[in-house]
């Protein structure tokens, strides 16, 4: 008698060979994708861009290198979410301010909390406005993650310019923003006294000058 015929041999119920099916089981889902991608923006904040590999993500999900690419197919696809994630977090944080009867103050702590997301995320900023991986270069699809923070920023500029001119003067603001972001990100704006007082008053200067 053999000793598949015995019953020692693997067979339909057989837990070894359930065991097997199991982790060779294909699993796809948005919680996984979810996953993935919060491992992703893990090993950003923590190395860096260097530390963020299709294989590296994988691992720290407990997941595979096919699963990686079958959901974003590829590395370029990975970054692109950690992009729409970053713009996603900053949105939240700058819907959740307060609306004050200072509109230009109000305005002046939304270019704060801008510079308080780059302090806290500078490798997460990075993906946002610089292009730190070869692999990713956004498209005109891609800017939809950046609406939000947009749309935001046009209804604080609106409340002290009014409504005619505050989609240009939201643009020019947030360049401004970004550059004295660049500047004391290099060193460049003093020290911290000095950088603060700096970057208020240019905020403020840039918007009296729109209006």
């Amino acid at each position: 008698m053999s000793m598949r015929g015995a019953g020692l041999g693997s067979s339909p119920t057989d837990p070894l060979a359930m065991v097997g099916r199991m982790g060779r089981r294909k699993v796809r889902t948005e919680e996984l994708r979810g996953e993935l991608v919060s491992v992703a923006t893990g090993l950003l904040a923590d190395g860096g861009t260097t530390a963020v590999t299709t294989r590296a993500v994988a691992s720290g999900a407990g997941s595979s290198l096919a699963a990686v690419n079958e959901l974003f197919g590829g590395k370029a696809g990975l970054v692109r979410a950690i992009f729409a994630e970053g713009f996603a977090r900053l949105a939240a944080e700058l819907s959740a301010l307060d609306v004050t009867d200072d509109p230009e103050a109000d305005v002046v702590e939304l270019a704060l909390a801008v510079r308080a997301f780059a302090r806290r995320h500078p490798h997460l900023h990075e993906v946002m406005f610089s292009r730190p991986f070869a692999e990713f270069r956004p498209d005109d699809d891609d800017t939809a993650a950046a609406e939000a923070i947009y749309r935001i920023v046009v209804g604080r500029v609106a409340a002290v310019l009014g409504p005619g001119h505050a989609q240009d003067a939201a643009v020019g603001l947030f360049a401004a923003v970004q550059g004295l972001v660049s500047l004391e990100s290099s060193g460049l704006l003093g020290d911290p006294g000095t950088a603060d007082r700096r970057f208020r008053m240019t905020v403020s200067a840039t918007l009296r000058g729109f209006a």
